[in-house]
């Protein structure tokens, strides 16, 4: 499949539309019951942390079964501000020796997971239409309606089309 190169002028956007959804999901991971999307009051899953890579592994080997996709290995990154996703199936993470991975979070991995499926479905690789279209299906597939309403909300807060 041929790869479409485009600049990725949603990037910024899309990551400060991603940090205020995952900012609800960790929310609702520490006890809040509702979350205000778009005017109403909507229960949000817990996010998942994982403990280690072996257990984010898992969860991105079983939630990629449901698609016609190769599988994705989820390796150690040397730097530690930035996840990513590397053509044809690798998802690098960083894991810092002490404290906590943020990267080791379930928002994260579906980020990178949406990636990969632009990649092998779509033939593009960026943060463009293709992506978010991923990204909400694997939301709406694994976290439920009401996670992807809320990032479907936080998009368009950000000034990105979903």
């Amino acid at each position: 499949m041929t790869v479409t190169r485009t600049p990725d002028v949603q990037r910024s956007r899309v990551y400060a539309a991603e940090d205020a959804w995952a900012m609800r999901l960790d929310a609702a991971r520490q006890g809040a019951a509702f979350a205000q999307v778009a005017g109403s009051s909507v229960v949000l899953p817990a996010e998942i942390r994982f403990g280690d890579l072996a257990a984010a592994q898992a969860y991105a080997t079983h939630h990629l079964c449901s698609w016609d996709v190769p599988p994705v290995l989820l390796r150690r990154r040397r730097g530690l501000t930035k996840a990513h996703w590397e053509p044809p199936g690798t998802i690098a993470l960083p894991l810092p020796e002490r404290g906590t991975p943020w990267a080791l979070r379930e928002s994260v991995l579906l980020h990178e997971l949406a990636h990969h499926l632009g990649h092998h479905l779509d033939g593009a690789a960026d943060h463009g239409p293709s992506f978010r279209t991923r990204m909400l299906e694997l939301v709406t597939f694994v976290l439920g309606p009401e996670a992807a309403l809320a990032l479907r909300v936080d998009y368009a807060e950000a000034g990105v089309p979903s």
